[in-house]
């Protein structure tokens, strides 16, 4: 199928966020193979404008090109999800302390709906419905913060921390305690309590880690008691 061309962006442009779409949301599996004759085929995008995408991409870490010119997405190990969520750890808990400081009461007001929002899905037990939420309500913190350099480097790294996770665990995310952690954090904001509101992005990210890390672990005992 065609993509659909904007005239406001470059043809470059369009096939990098297409296909980093199509990376980061799993419809392009990590070891698949992206071949430029197919991709045009699929986009009506010549190869040149394609090329310069994948360079991007490579340079994203998203995919590795080998001497001899193939293209294959990167398959990413755990040790990289760790270090993303190192980064994470330090980059959105510093968000949250300037969302606190320099949240106005519109945007209070937006934020206090967002939060109503997640508690009716959590209620409902709208699952894929309060996974959207929560994706809504980090990106809301990252910008109020209104740092423009920390809301770049936040945006590389969720689109990173979408892709690793789906790659290497694909399994659902912490619902219940996530969901009141969620609302913890939102309420310090709008109290404009700083300190609380970094110190509670920071605990709500470590638990996130270790459960993923309990999940990838747990993971790789039952595969190695199948192979014994």
């Amino acid at each position: 199928m065609s993509l659909k061309i904007e005239q406001s962006k470059t043809l470059q442009s369009q096939v990098y966020d297409y296909l980093h779409s199509k990376i980061v949301n799993g419809e392009i599996l990590p070891g698949d193979r992206i071949v430029e004759e197919s991709i045009s085929k699929e986009t009506g995008i010549s190869r040149s404008p394609i090329r310069e995408a994948i360079r991007r991409l490579d340079s994203d870490g998203l995919v590795t090109v080998s001497p001899r010119g193939g293209v294959r997405v990167y398959r990413p190990t755990f040790s990289d999800f760790k270090y993303l969520y190192e980064c994470r750890l330090s980059l959105e808990s510093t968000a949250a302390h300037y969302a606190a400081i320099r949240i106005n009461p519109v945007q209070k007001e937006h934020l206090s709906n967002l939060m109503v929002e997640m508690q009716l899905a959590v209620n409902k037990q709208e699952v894929d419905l309060l996974r959207s939420l929560s994706t809504r309500f980090h990106q809301l913190i990252i910008q109020l913060s209104e740092n423009p350099y920390l809301n770049k480097m936040m945006k590389q790294l969720i689109s990173h921390l979408t892709f690793y996770r789906n790659a290497v665990l694909n399994i659902p995310t912490r619902i219940g305690e996530g969901a009141d952690e969620h609302q913890a954090i939102g309420e310090a904001i709008i109290a404009q309590d700083a300190k609380a509101a970094e110190e509670l992005m920071k605990l709500h990210i470590e638990r996130d880690y270790q459960f993923y890390l309990s999940k990838y672990s747990n993971r790789n005992q039952e595969t190695s008691l199948d192979l014994i």
